[in-house]
């Protein structure tokens, strides 16, 4: 049942590029046996997700914000807890960290420098909270979104491993889960100490694999508790009788 409800889901959200006419066809076809690289939608993607997302979570386009009203930039979209329907609107536009279970970053074509680009904001998304005063061991998980591409699985891999050592990321700033689209993911092992990643060529059930890992991330119960109070920055005294 699962696997046939995301080869549907993965149908819908899939595009293919037109396959390169003359020698450059016979170049490109050199690089990917595929004769053009699949694409993918993620904008329907993230509606379609949106849709099974774990009971009480939504997926929208506000940006995050802590308590000292740090508010990074760089997720394309936030994974909140419905604390209230309107609570975008509550917040103008922003969604309190404590509501906050997870953001998703999305690469139009995977290249060398759209990877750095990615894994630059991944970091700058993952430094909310951490300059509170009530500092919480909670780390947004970080889930990335890629059409295919002439890259293995294991070059992507490499590329992102050799980014983070090179540029002396800390662990804690790098991202948990990468789906190149009908290729594979690329997995955090925390198990295994700083910049370990997994690589699986999981093809066709990519799609499917990647929900189910981003699910098990979405479903940790947080400890916090929101308090609307904290985000009220006002010195302003009211006369008390």
């Amino acid at each position: 049942m699962l696997k046939n409800y995301f080869n549907e889901l993965n149908k819908s959200v899939s595009k293919k590029t037109a396959a390169v006419k003359g020698a450059a066809a016979k170049s490109a076809s050199k690089k990917s046996p595929s004769k053009g690289s699949s694409a993918i939608d993620s904008t329907l993607l993230i509606d379609k997700l949106d849709q099974i997302m774990p009971s009480g979570l939504r997926i929208t386009r506000a940006k995050p914000i802590d308590a000292t009203g740090f508010s990074p930039e760089g997720a394309d979209y936030i994974v909140y807890r419905e604390y209230c329907r309107d609570i975008a609107k509550l917040m103008n536009g922003y969604i309190p960290f404590e509501l906050i279970h997870g953001a998703f970053f999305t690469i139009p074509e995977l290249k060398k420098n759209t990877i750095a680009d990615a894994l630059n904001r991944v970091a700058t998304v993952k430094k909310i909270n951490r300059f509170s005063e009530e500092e919480s061991e909670f780390s947004v998980p970080c889930f990335i979104i890629t059409g295919g591409s002439d890259y293995t699985i294991m070059d992507v891999k490499n590329d992102v491993v050799n980014y983070y050592i090179s540029k002396g990321v800390d662990s804690g700033s790098e991202f948990e889960l990468m789906m190149v689209h009908n290729q594979g993911i690329i997995i955090k092992d925390w198990h295994s100490g700083n910049r370990n990643y997994v690589g699986l060529e999981t093809g066709e059930d990519t799609l499917m694999w990647f929900y189910i890992l981003i699910t098990e991330y979405l479903s940790i119960e947080r400890e916090e508790d929101f308090d609307l109070r904290k985000y009220i920055r006002s010195e302003k005294v009211y006369n008390e009788f």
